[in-house]
């Protein structure tokens, strides 16, 4: 079958985005299957011969929303190739003008398809309840929580299925020989965007300026993608906040990082604090997973559907939120070695049982083979 996927960004190096991780792990993982990615002109993955890369002129890499004319130009494409497209495979939050678009024509063509959804925070964030189900088209809505599937359930979407997303263990493996240095550190990676509207500034300096207080060679990585003029705004808001408090010592600042193994292998902890359902971003942030795999402890808030992290035990999963909690969870990790090894070896145990690339894509190759076998009868 070919399979013709959709996403938000281009299916460029480096991997610096969670959905166009999935579908492109999914993909190398399913041979039988041809699948097609809109790519930019510049640098591209090394893919299988069931892999090809439809280049578009109109968005560059590290841009976060489509633009316009890439909207109309991934249109024509669909149409110029839509008696060869079997399943039409969209992961990106559906906006009512998408979905009455690709909803007439996906009946019009008798096409299979599918929906992905990122984030039901995202979701809800740019559509109200009530017009939630009419956003939805596709023979099938995959989830990447159960959290998620119910909700999406209840108010009313046909077919939704939950498949956790997953990593490849092929790239996120301990490697002890290659740490460079002695020096503690603790990472979050994600955007500052995320961290004022989730958590704050203030709160994360807290816990900054707390752990370093106990722990003087202890650095903050902050590995934020800029992928805008806003984020370029926070990024210098939360330096000044810092320098202004004679911490700028204490933190290292990056932009897209290319190799992500390498920055993890020479974390020590990785955290992910909010308050607020984070929306932007997948609702099951792949850096976590990735920081387990490579038996990192993660600490993070018991907001949904993290809570499902927890109970598979994956990392520390904190019900209170304050930066001195936080704090005191860092420090009690770092400095209890028992207690470090046992949180890493259950959370790497909890991400190959559950959130395997492979196993994503099992779940995923069942999907098509039932579409494949519905197309037929």
């Amino acid at each position: 079958m070919n399979i013709f996927t959709v996403t938000m960004t281009p299916i460029n190096p480096p991997y610096d985005d969670g959905a166009k991780n999935i579908v492109l792990g999914i993909a190398n993982h399913i041979k039988n299957h041809n699948f097609y990615f809109i790519s930019a002109f510049t640098r591209r993955f090394k893919a299988g011969s069931n892999i090809s890369f439809i280049f578009s002129p109109f968005q560059g890499v590290g841009m976060h929303s489509m633009a316009f004319f890439q909207k109309i130009y991934i249109t024509l494409i669909i149409l110029l190739r839509i008696q060869k497209i079997d399943i039409l495979q969209f992961f990106f939050t559906p906006q009512m003008y998408f979905s009455k678009i690709f909803g007439n024509l996906v009946k019009r063509y008798n096409k299979k398809s599918i929906q992905i959804v990122s984030s039901v925070h995202t979701l809800f964030k740019k559509n109200s309840a009530e017009i939630i189900p009419a956003l939805f088209f596709a023979d099938y809505t995959i989830t990447h929580s159960d959290y998620t599937k119910n909700l999406l359930t209840v108010l009313g979407v046909k077919n939704v299925l939950k498949v956790y997303p997953g990593i490849e263990f092929s790239r996120f493996r301990a490697n002890p020989l290659g740490r460079k240095s002695n020096d503690l550190t603790v990472l979050y990676a994600g955007t500052y965007k995320i961290l004022k509207e989730s958590y704050s500034f203030e709160e994360f300096y807290e816990i900054s300026r707390i752990v370093c207080g106990n722990i003087e060679n202890l650095k903050f990585i902050m590995a934020c993608r800029i992928r805008s003029k806003e984020d370029r705004l926070y990024e210098k808001t939360f330096k000044k906040l810092v320098e202004k408090n004679n911490l700028l010592q204490h933190f290292i600042f990056l932009n897209t990082v290319e190799d992500m193994p390498s920055l993890i292998n020479n974390c020590s902890v990785g955290i992910m604090p909010s308050r607020n359902q984070m929306s932007g971003v997948l609702e099951i942030p792949l850096v976590l997973l990735e920081l387990a795999a490579m038996e990192k402890p993660v600490i993070y808030s018991a907001i949904e559907p993290f809570n499902e992290l927890a109970d598979k035990g994956l990392g520390v999963c904190l019900n209170d939120m304050s930066a001195q909690k936080y704090a005191e969870t860092i420090l009690d990790i770092l400095k209890d070695r028992n207690l470090y090894d046992n949180i890493s070896r259950d959370s790497k145990d909890a991400v190959m049982k559950h959130f395997d690339i492979e196993k994503t894509a099992i779940e995923y190759q069942k999907i098509y083979a039932d579409l494949e076998k519905n197309n037929y009868e």
